[in-house]
Parts: C-alpha cells; structure tokens; sequence
C-alpha cells in the first residue's frame, strides 16, 4: 500500500472513530415550540400574569430578546426518575442575553442583571446554568419563568435562544467543550501543514498556488479556534456576535483560499477574469443568505464549488492531478451541501483536514518531483562542466605550483592521477615518476584543482582522466586508475561518485 494512501485511511479511521455516539444523558428540554412572550413597558423584576396586553403565545424558537426585555412562561415534563434522582439539577440557559429565572414560583438564580435599557443591563454568559434546589421539581408538568434582556448585542440573530433544558448540573463550557473535544483532533494537521508548507513556499518564493495551500490551512486552524472558544471559557454573550463574525470571515478566507489554489493551479488564460466574477456572485450570495449557518456553509460550500468546476474542466484538458482533486472536491462539496448543520458542528474539521491531506500529498509529490529534476539537472550540469574541464585541461594544461624540500617546481594537473591527504601535506600520485609531497592541506588543494577531480574519500582527491573501472568489495570500493594504483572511495561518498562517473 503507498504511503499516501495509508494516510488517508488512517485519517478516516479518526473521522469514524470520533463520530461514535456520545453517552447518554437524561435531558429534560422546556416546551419552547409553544410559550407566553411577554414584553412589558414596566421595569418591574417581578414575574407578571403571563394574561394581559402585550403577552402573546408564540413559536419559542422566534423569540429574540436583542435590543428589548422580555418575559417568558414555558413548561417542562420531568420524568419520575429525574425528580426522584439524588444528583444535583440544573437549568441550561443558552442564548444571547442576561437572564432571571424562576422554577415553580421560587427564584433560583440570575445570569447577569437583565433589565428594560442597556444602562440598567449588566450583560450574561452566553451559556449559563442556574442550580434547581432539591425537591423543587416534580414528576410530571413543571412551570419554567425566565426574564431576559438583550441590550448589548451587536447583531439580531435569527434563533438568538439556542436551547433551554434541565439535566444533571455541570459547568456548561465542561459541557460544550466535550462536544467539541473531537473536532481538536485535526488541529495538529492543519497547523502543521499551514508551518511546514508556509515555510516551504517563502523558501522558495513562490507566492502563488503553492501559498495559498497553507494559507487554507492557516484559516480553517482560525475559524476551528473561533468556534471551540466556547468551550474554552464561560464568555458574556456580546462576545458571541463577534465569535460568529470571526467564523464567518475564516470561513469566507478558507474558501476563497481553496477556490484561488485551484483556479491559479490549473487556468492560466483569463483566470482572473473568471475569479473576479465568481467572487462578485459568492459575496452577493452570502450577503443575502439568512443566518450564520448558513452564511458560513455557503463560504465554503461556493467556493468548493468553483473549484470543482475548474478541476473538472482541467481534467478534461488532461492537466495532471486534476482528476483527483476534481473527486476530492465533489465529496467536499457533497457533504456540505446534504449536512450543512451537521458538517459544521462535526465533520467540517475532519474534511478541511483530510482535503489538505491530499493537497499536501500532491504538493509533496510534486516537490519530490522537481527534486529528482533539479538533481538531474545539476547532474547533467556537473557532467558537462567536467567534459569541459578535461577538453579546457587537454588543449591547454593547467599547471600548478608544488613545494617540496625547500624546492618549487610546476607541474601540469593533467599529470597529477590522484592526491593523498597526510595532515599538512599531500601526496601526489603523477605520472611516470615517484609520488611528491607537497606542503599544503588536501582541502586547500582541492580550491585550486580544476573541475576534473573528484573528491572520493576524506583523505583522496582522484583525477577523472585517470579512472579505468570502480571496483566493488567486502570491505568497501575502490577506483583503478590507469596507472595501476588503486584508490579507496569512501561509502558515504560511493553514490556521488557513481553518480560523476556514470
């Protein structure tokens, strides 16, 4: 199996295993389909007849508190094993406003100070739990009276009361935090891959396709950030307008990243053109869409689109990869667009992860490639410049200066079969005569040698001119020149001398 396949199915082995349903709990949700909103002109903080003007039955889920005071009556069915249960209860509260609750007529705590302006508002958590004293609850109908307020808000949310519910008391981010846990697990993927791959790209300054993979990364890490900072810390709910704004634009920076990676990858003929009037649609399209979720789907799910479009059409031109991502992509696509609640809250990580994986697979082989072609290059390069130093080193000679005994001659490299390092001196093998021993260090030597020696041990510098054959034994290889001497080659330097010789 290849190496990037077997990522890949691990990688999915992860998604699987985190998706395994979570223990359950018992659960006693308030009746919000049906309850009594009333919005009163007094300032009053005490619960009023839930009978008079301005009190309507309405759809609990429309109910906004933003930038008003409200009351709300509401039931809830405790079962006998709840009500009878020795664990401490208590009541969730998710929304985007203080809040004031009652339980069977008795007060049993405040999130905040909600009141009638923003002046008299001291602002709530935005996920609060308030303590149910014991035997305070019964089995069967029990009466649930909140007072809310919501002046500080920034924005007006479609549900701004997420949910209302009566189980087993726990700090509400213990709980938050565990339902988010799973989605941490492709973190490390992201940021690495946004590191490695940033530092890769500025190495080699390429600021085009190849950026704007870790760039994808970098803001999926972002928005998977903004979006488990509610598990992180129990925050006042004016912060919640600005996390689901953060959500949003590194959604929106995710996929336009993607979309730019893939348009820049494969179009070259009026590719800006077409980016242009794609991103004038996808923002008049998030512009109209209604909600965060939905906002923030359509920020990855356009986007994912329009790069699918173009991995399609590159495929069909027969440009190499786009087939691949083309599928990567429609699956991408697929799972956004059949879950989209669902994809946030769960799989949106694992995807971005697992698509980046196959991105950084792609990108790795194409680095990998332009390895082995720049090695080949440089290889060809070497050759050449060796073929030119043995042709410059046949028409005109080289000679070099030698000092030996107090005495200096000239001798012409092309004479010179190898050089044998020996602390601040070297032996030189030349032809037809006895070895000489020349003052100077082998690494300095090798400074002054043209191009048609080679380097094959520590201790041994070999003229190419004067190799026969590369002879390998037990102990090692050796080179035989053709003067009959034998020279040793050093393991670590065997595959570059092959490579010189070849």
């Amino acid at each position: 199996m290849k190496k990037h396949q077997l990522i890949l199915i691990t990688w999915l082995a992860l998604l699987i295993g985190s998706l395994r349903p979570a223990a359950a709990q018992e659960v006693a949700h308030v009746n919000i389909g049906a309850m009594i909103v009333c919005e009163l002109a007094s300032s009053t903080n005490i619960p009023p007849s839930f009978s008079g003007d301005g009190c309507t039955t309405m759809n609990g889920r429309l109910v906004s508190p933003h930038k008003r005071a409200i009351w709300l009556r509401m039931t809830v069915d405790i079962p006998e094993t709840m009500a009878h249960s020795p664990r401490p209860l208590g009541l969730f509260i998710s929304a985007k406003a203080a809040s004031r609750a009652w339980v069977n007529g008795q007060l049993i705590g405040n999130n905040g100070e909600p009141a009638h302006n923003a002046e008299a508002e001291v602002p709530g958590r935005m996920d609060a739990v308030f303590p149910v004293p014991h035997g305070l609850l019964h089995a069967g109908e029990n009466t649930v009276i909140i007072q809310m307020s919501g002046h500080h808000g920034y924005i007006g949310l479609v549900s701004p009361i997420h949910f209302i519910a009566i189980a087993a008391y726990a700090a509400p981010s213990d709980t938050i935090l565990r339902e988010y846990m799973p989605s941490l697990l492709p973190l490390g993927v992201l940021v690495l891959g946004a590191l490695y791959f940033g530092v890769l790209a500025i190495r080699r300054r390429d600021y085009g396709p190849r950026l704007l993979i870790p760039l994808t990364a970098l803001f999926s890490a972002a928005q998977l950030l903004a979006e488990v900072s509610r598990g992180f810390t129990p925050y006042l709910y004016p912060f919640h307008d600005i996390r689901l704004v953060l959500i949003l634009a590194f959604a929106v920076a995710t996929g336009v990243s993607l979309f730019l990676h893939v348009l820049t990858r494969f179009l070259g003929k009026h590719r800006w053109l077409i980016a242009g009037i794609s991103l004038v649609i996808y923002a008049a399209l998030l512009l109209f869409a209604d909600g965060f979720d939905r906002k923030s789907s359509l920020a990855l799910l356009l986007p994912s689109l329009y790069a699918m479009m173009i991995a399609v059409y590159a495929s069909a031109r027969g440009a190499k990869l786009a087939g691949g991502y083309a599928a990567a992509l429609f699956l991408f696509s697929g799972l956004i667009f059949f879950t989209p609640t669902q994809f946030l809250d769960t799989y949106f990580y694992y995807c971005v992860a697992g698509l980046l994986l196959f991105l950084f697979i792609g990108e790795i082989r194409d680095h990998q490639r332009e390895r082995r072609l720049r090695e080949r290059e440089k290889a060809r390069a070497d050759k050449l410049q060796v073929i030119l130093d043995e042709s410059r080193e046949r028409e005109s000679p080289t000679n070099i200066k030698i000092t030996s005994a107090g005495k200096v001659e000239f001798i012409p490299t092309s004479d010179i079969a190898f050089c044998k390092g020996a602390g601040d001196y070297v032996e030189l093998g030349v032809k037809g005569r006895a070895p000489v021993l020349h003052s100077q260090s082998l690494n300095d030597m090798e400074a002054e040698l043209p191009g048609t020696f080679l380097r094959v041990h520590r201790s041994y510098l070999v003229n190419t001119a004067f190799i026969r054959a590369l002879e390998r034994e037990a102990s090692g290889a050796q080179l035989i020149l053709t003067t009959g001497e034998t020279v040793p080659v050093s393991r670590r330097i065997l595959p570059s001398v092959r490579k010189a010789l070849a």
